[in-house]
């Protein structure tokens, strides 16, 4: 017997999320949540300092392509949004001694914090907001690995990297949106429901 899933009367996968994303609210995180994002957050900061003279962060740092508002941690002058996220997670990543979750298993601080801090920088949110992007970007990545865990490493893919683009995504969306998104946004920034 085939079973049938009729999606007729529900909404699109995209608006969901997006949903889901917007409505985020600190003041309902549990103290847990609040502490793990915290820590998160602590880590990747010394995670960039240790690294910050290694080959790999000092080869990313020499590829920005531009000035800006953002801070590469442990480097003078500022650098783009897109630059100083890419130097911070490099130097987050490269020795591999960020956070883990099996589940996936997948690294959020490396990919989530670096992209969340460097928008908050620029646009001069509150630490409310980081905490609100580090907290969404997280829990969506730990999330989507649990969807087909380990699948991607057997795939020959790291999951960090498959699954890390929508995190900081999340993230970053989530400390930007007053307003509920719609599936039209998700639409037009790529997100299809297929």
């Amino acid at each position: 017997m085939t079973m049938r899933f009729s999606s007729d009367n529900m909404p699109p996968i995209a608006e969901t999320l997006a949903g889901w994303i917007a409505n985020q609210d600190t003041s309902r995180y549990p103290a847990e949540t609040v502490d793990v994002a915290r820590l998160l957050l602590l880590d990747m900061l010394g995670l960039c300092i240790a690294a910050r003279n290694e080959c790999y962060t000092l080869a990313t740092l020499r590829s920005a392509d531009g000035q800006g508002d953002c801070t590469a941690l442990g480097h003078r002058g500022g650098l783009t949004l897109f630059d100083a996220a890419l130097v911070n997670g490099t130097a987050a990543h490269g020795e591999d001694f960020d956070d883990t979750f099996e589940g996936g298993p997948v690294h959020s601080e490396a990919v989530v914090v670096p992209a969340v801090l460097a928008v908050c920088e620029r646009e001069k949110l509150s630490g409310a907001d980081l905490l609100r992007g580090i907290v969404t970007g997280a829990e969506l990545m730990c999330r989507l690995s649990l969807a087909a865990p380990r699948a991607i490493h057997r795939a020959g893919f790291h999951p960090t990297a498959v699954i890390g683009a929508f995190a900081a995504a999340g993230g970053v969306a989530a400390k930007l949106t007053a307003n509920r998104i719609s599936a039209g946004h998700c639409r037009q920034y790529g997100i299809r429901d297929h």
